[in-house]
């Protein structure tokens, strides 16, 4: 799976306008099954997204369709991470 560190590169007051298209953003991908978890940053400054094991050309194709990508207000980083150990709840995520 890919988790993507996304951190705010303008100001909170810049990024403001942009948070709701990039909730739906984030709520098409999940309803599609390809978003496994995402949520905000306690600073605020951001957030983390979960995504599962697919073609990076195809993560970045989805990437370049965030609103804070389009807008350029945040930098994403990616980490290709492969989960080998999860609670019994989050068992599912192993080779997501």
């Amino acid at each position: 799976m890919y988790l993507l560190n996304v951190s705010y590169s303008q100001s909170p007051e810049t990024v403001q306008p942009h948070i709701q298209p990039h909730g739906a953003w984030v709520k098409k991908y999940a309803d599609e099954g390809l978003i496994l978890f995402a949520g905000p940053k306690k600073s605020g400054l951001g957030g983390v997204i979960a995504v599962k094991s697919i073609d990076k050309s195809r993560l970045l194709e989805i990437l370049a369709e965030d609103p804070y990508v389009i807008s350029d207000v945040a930098d994403i980083q990616i980490l290709d991470f492969d989960c080998k150990l999860a609670t019994d709840k989050l068992e599912s995520l192993k080779g997501a």
